[in-house]
């Protein structure tokens, strides 16, 4: 009976060692926030490809829970005007890993939809800038500082 005891106080012992290593119970990782200014705003005015279409496209920046140097760019349109159509939009960086830049298609019949875009920028100060493409409108740019 004692011999049982202790294997059954083993286990636990073992089991709580367990779920304090592997996190149980903890919350869930959420986005650091990101230092950052946007001097013009973080929405895109474009003109669709397509049907002579005009929207808004919003982008928001965040910085990844456990992956330092890299920046999340979440792009959602707001609606368009005359469609259906798309836009396509540059994301473009220079930071510390380099110059660098990554195309993401949004389309106006899943206004809301957000697509996401990992971006590798480096850490420490950093410039970010969007724009639809080709060339149709006023940009948003931000300037950053990369955990």
């Amino acid at each position: 009976m004692m011999t049982m005891r202790r294997v059954l106080a083993g286990l636990i012992a073992v089991t709580g060692v367990a779920a304090g290593l592997t996190g149980v119970g903890t919350p869930p990782a959420r986005a650091d926030w990101l230092p950052q200014l946007a001097p013009f705003g973080s929405v895109v005015l474009t003109g669709g490809d397509a049907n002579f279409c005009a929207g808004a496209v919003a982008v928001a920046l965040e910085s990844p829970p456990g992956m330092p140097g890299h920046v999340t760019a979440r792009v959602t349109p707001l609606g368009y005007l005359g469609g259906p159509c798309g836009t396509h939009i540059v994301l473009g960086w220079v930071g510390s890993a380099g110059l660098g830049s990554r195309e993401v298609y949004v389309r106006s019949d899943t206004p809301g939809k957000t697509q996401t875009a990992d971006l590798w920028v480096g850490m420490g100060l950093a410039k970010l800038f969007a724009n639809s493409w080709p060339l149709q409108g006023p940009w948003a740019e931000w300037y950053l500082v990369v955990r």
